[in-house]
């Protein structure tokens, strides 16, 4: 965290966005902040890593024209990762 000079700002050390207080900065910083660098960030790039994605669950996109859905790919409901794309369909 960054406390900016001759200001009553602080300014995150990943992505640089200000905030207007210390407390909303650190919970920025650790809980929402999209940088790859951020703690939040390595945290979910390693639970996505050590998923087993046993749970998983197939999303639908509209096709393009048509109001009938098509299988788009299939995603694991524990931590979100996009599993395999049209695993169980053919592409």
């Amino acid at each position: 965290m960054i406390i900016l000079k001759n200001q009553t700002l602080y300014k995150c050390s990943y992505c640089g966005q200000r905030k207007l207080s210390r407390k909303g900065c650190f919970l920025h910083e650790n809980y929402y902040c999209q940088n790859e660098l951020s703690p939040h960030m390595i945290g979910e790039e390693e639970k996505k890593r050590n998923c087993p994605h046993n749970n998983t669950e197939t999303r639908y996109r509209y096709i393009p024209g048509e109001a009938v859905k098509e299988p788009d790919y299939i995603s694991c409901l524990d931590c979100g990762a996009r599993v395999n794309p049209c695993r169980d369909y053919p592409c």
